[in-house]
């Protein structure tokens, strides 16, 4: 998927969000128009600023999602005009940055969206040890 940066904001809680172009043709004068939206949220210094995350440790949330949490969302539209797809994309982005950049922009909003990514991460983690499908000694397998 091609993507072409097409706007960067930097927002009042530190953090950068960035605006990608992922529209591309489909048929004759039709196009699928989307963007991406990112905001690469790094781990450094988030802990001592930020009272949800105190009850874990750095290295215990470091493990878990990394470095860096990526909040990451997309908007598209499929089988737009060619005429109006410039248009579209630039009313997706508007819209994107009117409903969203106050939450976005929040000093909150970095520790809270790791600590959902973080918790997310446990759930699946946990999913995956209670999950015994693939093992030979698992009851299921047994009676087979």
């Amino acid at each position: 998927m091609e993507q072409t940066l097409m706007k960067t904001m930097d927002l009042s809680n530190g953090l950068k969000l960035e605006i990608y172009d992922i529209s591309r043709k489909l048929a004759g004068d039709r196009w699928y128009v989307g963007m991406i939206v990112r905001i690469d949220i790094p781990l450094t210094d988030l802990r001592s600023t930020n009272q949800l995350l105190s009850n874990y440790s750095v290295e215990e949330i470091r493990d878990a999602v990394g470095e860096t949490v990526r909040f990451q969302e997309k908007r598209e539209r499929h089988y737009i005009d060619e005429r109006e797809k410039d248009a579209m994309l630039l009313d997706m982005m508007d819209s994107f940055v009117k409903t969203t950049l106050s939450y976005l922009s929040h000093p909150d909003f970095p520790g809270k969206y790791v600590l959902k990514e973080f918790k997310e991460n446990q759930k699946q983690q946990a999913w995956r040890q209670n999950d015994h499908r693939g093992d030979e000694n698992s009851e299921t397998n047994a009676h087979h």
